[in-house]
């Protein structure tokens, strides 16, 4: 849901300015005008970022806004107010960006504008996805409970990319290291043994000749293939970065046979976690969709998810637009088709993001399991190709000297 930035006179003649979601900007300006409000100024803030970040664009530290929201619900259950609260997080942490942006927060419920609304004012650092939790706190009277979830919603959305981020990286330093070993071989050991061969004017083996004809070509021409490689990525980032080139690529990412399933699986996950942790808070289906289409970061995907929005809007029900859209795997769109016609939706929504975190979690653990030996099989034929070709020609002038 969007975020827009307003300035009222109230009926009393005092201004205000306040920060809140609104549908679209005639909805707000009709409701204000409906509460006797004269409107001086609207405008639309918008915020897209899953974690936050600073204005420069340098992200904060997780851990710290974990933190803050840890003390801030503890101090706000031990019977604090908001001002308190974020003066004993502010006094015990004095340093750093975010405490600044608190700082300033601060002063702003301190001069009657709302928790949702003084964090809304910084969309471009916190989420829609966290001020509609803060809203949605303030409208059920319990905020403490309502960041809470969002702190659980924290724990298991770190927990499921900590582990992809922890299965990824063996496999990538053992593809690296195997490449660097690799050039290492083909533009020095390679040259230096040849020359030698060379010099003693002999027969090469044909497996011998086709590696320094090999190793030659990749010496004579690194340059060009460099370039090459650094002109394909560009071209590739920038045909992502246009919306058709996304469209497209984001489609393939989730075409690959089982990798492309993982994917939908970890989306899946993310998306049903993050849609029960703003059921609830007392969200309504449609604001809890539009809120939760930040944390889904694939073109294809997003589009599909919009209808799914634009169905609700129409009456439809959320399985049957889900399963039109086909934006979620069958099985998670009948569990919650069960949880929708059983009222239990927000609890179901729960279970569906358990179950495909599992799975993403075993399938991780069957990639890594298959990558790491096949990658070392792979490089041991590769490297037993090159020595062995580099020992035939000695073999070879050892049997003519014998």
């Amino acid at each position: 849901m969007p975020t827009f930035r307003y300035r009222i006179a109230v009926p009393g003649g005092r201004v205000v300015e306040k920060t809140t979601l609104a549908d679209s900007r005639d909805l707000l300006k009709k409701q204000l005008q409906s509460e006797g409000n004269f409107i001086l100024e609207i405008q639309k803030v918008s915020g897209k970022h899953f974690l936050p970040i600073h204005r420069t664009g340098r992200r904060f530290k997780e851990k710290d806004f974990f933190a803050f929201n840890q003390e801030f619900a503890v101090l706000l259950r031990s019977g604090l107010s908001i001002v308190a609260a974020l003066d004993a997080i502010t006094e015990k942490n004095d340093t750093g960006e975010l405490m600044k942006l608190i700082r300033n927060i601060r002063e702003d419920i301190f001069t009657g504008e709302s928790l949702s609304g003084a964090f809304g004012k910084y969309a471009h650092v916190f989420t829609n996805l966290y001020v509609a939790t803060l809203q949605a706190g303030e409208k059920s009277g319990n905020i403490p409970l309502s960041v809470s979830r969002y702190i659980g919603y924290m724990k298991k959305s770190s927990e499921i990319r900590r582990k992809v981020i922890t299965a990824s990286v063996y496999p990538l330093i053992l593809t690296v290291v195997s490449v660097f070993v690799l050039f290492f071989l083909l533009l020095y050991v390679v040259p230096a043994i040849s020359e030698t061969f060379f010099q003693a004017g002999t027969q090469l083996p044909f497996m011998t000749s086709v590696l320094i004809d090999f190793s030659t070509g990749v010496r004579n021409h690194f340059g060009f293939l460099l370039a090459g490689l650094l002109i394909l990525s560009g071209t590739a980032a920038v045909v992502k970065n246009t919306d058709a080139g996304g469209m497209v690529l984001d489609r393939l990412m989730i075409s690959f046979p089982f990798f492309g399933e993982m994917y939908l699986y970890y989306s899946t996950a993310r998306l049903t976690r993050t849609l029960s942790t703003i059921l609830a808070g007392g969200v309504t289906l449609p604001e809890a969709v539009r809120v939760s289409s930040v944390v889904i970061h694939n073109r294809f995907l997003q589009e599909k998810y919009n209808g799914v929005l634009k169905s609700l809007k129409a009456g439809g029900g959320f399985s049957e637009s889900l399963a039109t859209a086909s934006v979620l795997p069958r099985l998670a769109i009948r569990m919650i088709g069960a949880g929708e016609s059983s009222g239990a939706l927000g609890q179901v929504l729960t279970d569906v993001a358990d179950f495909y975190e599992s799975e993403v979690d075993i399938r991780l653990s069957v990639v890594t399991s298959a990558i790491e030996p096949g990658l070392m099989v792979l490089m041991g034929l590769l490297i037993g190709f090159i020595v062995l070709a580099l020992y035939l020609p000695i073999f070879q002038l050892a049997g003519t000297i014998g």
